[in-house]
């Protein structure tokens, strides 16, 4: 990251990254239990759509953090994620809820 971020910030940036993190294991733990027949299979389908999109996420997020990461940015990506679950998103935004950059 450039320039100096809050402590808030920077432990917000590494909630989401954890959580992304998280989801991407769970996710291709999931894939990696199907057995070579599943390729037909449409939850097996799913499943690796949902993962380029996670790995499409994680590269958004990478280029936010390298930049100046401000709680609006953060929101913003927060809020539109869609590999965050509902629980996880208002934990998040709660987490942000008082920074004010």
């Amino acid at each position: 990251m450039s320039g100096a971020a809050s402590p808030k910030i920077t432990a917000t940036c590494e909630a989401i990254a954890g959580e992304l993190d998280a989801r991407k294991l769970r996710l291709c733990a999931e894939i990696d239990a199907y057995a070579p027949a599943a390729a037909r299979d449409a939850h097996f389908n799913s499943l690796i759509e949902q993962r380029a999109e996670l790995f499409a996420e994680l590269g958004r997020f990478a280029a936010l953090r390298a930049e100046y990461p401000q709680a609006v940015t953060l929101r913003t990506f927060v809020l539109n994620s869609r590999s965050l679950d509902a629980e996880i998103r208002q934990r998040l935004l709660a987490a942000l809820h008082d920074v004010n950059t």
